[in-house]
């Protein structure tokens, strides 16, 4: 077998295959270097990202559901005519890695509606029970394969992440069926001072 060595090309990724250490050795010495090490060198950036799966929605008024399906891929609602609703997920939140508390910066959403008549008007945030952010009246509709919310001044995560969407279903004679697919959140390390 020829041996490989090291060269002005190898990459980070090709080193630590080389070593023997692989991508548990990349996150391992990702983890080691200190945050003013990384903003000094400008990689500061997403330190955590969490996902939740659409099935894993709950919904607060059930009587107001005509028809669920949680499926494999997704979780598909349709509302009864005339109504609201709040619909709700809970991502799995880091709020302490390496002895630095994390902050919430971005909040992502999956999902898409079978007409302009059943929507997304309200998205909450939630830090346990502090709303943190929300963004009312943005009524998103049709196909909203990513959507990124910004949370405002990223506050320091306390407890646990939730992410509220208030819907509507209007009176029209068209569907109002909703397939919710994932939500998530994008965690930050503060910057040094």
């Amino acid at each position: 077998m020829k041996e490989q060595g090291l060269t002005r090309k190898t990459n980070r990724r090709e080193m630590l295959r080389l070593s023997g250490m692989g991508v548990l050795g990349g996150v391992t010495a990702n983890a080691l270097i200190s945050g003013k090490a990384r903003a000094a060198e400008g990689v500061v950036g997403i330190s955590y990202a969490s996902w939740i799966h659409g099935h894993s929605m709950q919904i607060e008024y059930p009587d107001r559901i005509a028809y669920q399906r949680r499926t494999g891929m997704s979780f598909d609602i349709e509302g009864k005519s005339g109504t609201d609703n709040w619909f709700h997920f809970a991502i799995p939140t880091p709020v302490i890695i390496n002895d630095v508390r994390l902050r919430a910066s971005t909040i992502m959403l999956c999902f898409k509606t079978y007409s302009l008549d059943a929507f997304v008007r309200d998205v909450h945030v939630y830090d346990g029970v502090f709303r943190i952010a929300e963004f009312n009246n943005i009524n998103l509709s049709n196909a909203q394969p990513f959507v990124r919310l910004d949370v405002p001044d990223k506050p320091l995560m306390l407890y646990g992440l939730g992410i509220s969407l208030g819907v509507g279903f209007g009176v029209e004679a068209m569907d109002h069926h909703m397939e919710f697919t994932a939500a998530g959140c994008d965690f930050v390390i503060p910057a040094p001072i």
